[in-house]
């Protein structure tokens, strides 16, 4: 079912087709084998680069329906990037509404595996700083 509501999502479908295309992912996502999560999770990736303000409204209600932590990452990065404040605190009320359904616990240990990403991240970071350093001297 949802490569067909993939299909509609894409550049060329009349818009209100389009954007009600975008919404419905999140309510198929659940349910859904991991490949063709996947394959949702990376669409709405794609879409929520886009710039159209409704596309960004609609992406997020989308994940916002979800029941994966990684629609998290998804959400946080596209409140992260848009210029626009509503779309901001759309994306951050939808965050709110996947940790509701995938359950505190699970939300907790996701946000300790980023924390610790991004820890791994700034020391490698660090690391190379150091060595630039040394070489400069």
């Amino acid at each position: 079912m949802p490569v067909i509501i993939l299909d509609y999502t894409a550049n060329g479908v009349p818009q209100p087709l389009r954007l009600a295309a975008i919404r419905a992912l999140g309510g198929f996502s659940t349910g859904q084998t991991p490949g063709n999560l996947e394959r949702i999770l990376d669409r709405l990736s794609d879409l929520s680069a886009e710039t159209f303000f409704l596309t960004q409204v609609a992406v997020a209600s989308a994940l916002g329906q979800m029941e994966t932590p990684k629609a998290i990452g998804i959400l946080q990065s596209l409140a992260d990037s848009t210029p626009d404040g509503l779309v901001r605190r759309v994306a951050e009320e939808a965050v709110s509404k996947v940790e509701k359904n995938i359950g505190s616990d699970k939300a907790v240990k996701q946000l300790r595996q980023e924390l610790d990403q991004i820890k791994k991240e700034n020391q490698e970071l660090r690391s190379r700083l150091e060595n630039l350093e040394a070489k400069t001297k």
